[in-house]
This record gives C-alpha cells, structure tokens and sequence, in this order.
C-alpha cells in the first residue's frame, strides 16, 4: 500500500502532504534541510496499520509553497495548526524529526488540546521552549543517536529534564554501521527504521504507560549541594532541633 499525494489550499499558500492509513491520526514533520519532503517518512510508512499518517511538506519544502524566506519554527507551526483545521482532525499524535520535532513542540506548546502525544526523533529546540516545556505535560517519547554530531544526545536529556511526562530511548551508534555516516544521524527515521518503528508502535499503543513524571527532588538536591558546600568550607552541617 503507498501512500496518497494531495494538495490543499491553507491561508494564502498551497501545501503538499502524503497520507496513507485509518484509524488515529498522527502527524509526520520532517527536518529543515532543503531537500527534505515528506517523503523521509517512507521507512515509518507500516505505522499507518495502526494509524491515519498525514506528512505534510513543510512550506519551503517540497511542492509546498515555496516564500522568499522559509518561515520560522513558529510560523510553520501556525501552518500545521491551519492544515489540521482544514482537514478536520481533533486530536491527534505528532512526530518530528530534527527541526520538525521543534515545529511540533511549538504546535503542542500553542495548541495543546490538539496534540495526544509527541515522539521526538533528534529534535532541535530552542532555549526559549525548553523554559516553557515544564507546562506541556503531554506524553512524550525522545528517541536520539548516541553518536549524533548534528543534534547531540545531550539535547535528548535537557529535553526529557524539561518535559516531566517523557521518556527518553538512546539508539547505538550509527557509526557502527559501515553503510551510514555518522554526521547524519539524526535522520533516524532512515537510519534506524526498525528500532523507531519497535519503540513508536509500543509508545503510540499506551503513551502513558511508557511515561513517567520523575519524583520532586528539589529540597533534596539542594540539602545536597548545601552540604558540599560546608565540606568544601570546612565547617560542619548544621542541623535544626
């Protein structure tokens, strides 16, 4: 089964968007790189046994309008909150890879009600989202490369740290596997398309049984710190009666 390449009118421009599938919807953001369409979803294209797979051609991209300047992470998430409209979804999952996962961190952030859960493959972010993950409380599933030199493991964790209701999986190295260069990790929805169709199948099956919330530890971790920094004084902890 292949799928469908359709064309719809959003606001003053034309997007571009393949879709294949029933059931739940889910939504396919691709990265910024100019070449990409949606078609770098190819190799996740069995998930629509279990779901409605709509990837669009982000505007810049593809056979989607293409401005002068390609538009913002916030602008191309005002675009995808229009195409839902426009197709009628309700509610519905999100994907990104790369820039897109930052795209559909600003479509949840801003249209919360619409989004029922995220899967984030090597996502992009900015400082400015990270301050206001704290209040997405959507299920999330992080997936990152061990070795990725473009997006780096370390934004997976800053991620999960900001997003309570996250789970964060690390793949192996690409660099172990001859056929692929390292550099281009972050396309793991080429490069590890049998591991990322295991771990979304089984997150978009039960979000919230994959996610939890890590326990509140701020007065314990700062008791700690408190606690080195007498050690490093020479002074004995106080204690309260």
């Amino acid at each position: 089964m292949e799928a469908t390449e359709s064309e719809i009118s959003v606001g003053e421009f034309k997007l571009n968007f393949g879709s294949i599938g029933g059931g739940e919807p889910l939504l396919l953001l691709h990265g910024s790189e100019p070449q990409e369409t949606w078609r770098v979803w190819e190799p996740l294209l069995p998930l629509s046994d279990s779901h409605r797979l709509i990837a669009p051609d982000l505007l810049g991209h593809g056979k989607s309008t293409r401005p002068e300047e390609t538009p913002d992470y916030t602008e191309q998430a005002r675009i995808v909150r229009d195409l839902v409209e426009k197709l009628e979804l309700d509610k519905l999952s999100v994907m990104g890879g790369g820039w897109g996962g930052q795209v559909a961190l600003e479509f949840a952030l801003e249209w919360p009600d619409r989004v029922k859960a995220i899967i984030l493959l090597a996502s992009a972010y900015d400082k400015d989202q990270l301050r206001r993950l704290q209040k997405l409380r959507k299920p999330t599933l992080i997936i990152y490369a061990e070795d990725d030199m473009v997006t780096q493991v370390k934004a997976g964790y800053l991620l999960r740290d900001a997003i309570g209701t996250s789970r964060l999986e690390v793949l192996d190295t690409v660099a172990r596997d001859p056929r692929y260069d390292f550099r281009m990790s972050h396309r793991l929805q080429k490069f590890r398309a049998p591991q990322v169709l295991q771990l979304a199948r089984l997150f978009l099956s039960n979000p919230e049984s994959m996610v939890a919330e890590p326990p509140e530890m701020e007065n314990e971790l700062k008791g700690m710190e408190l606690r080195k920094e007498d050690q490093k004084e020479g002074t004995a902890p106080t204690s309260t009666p």
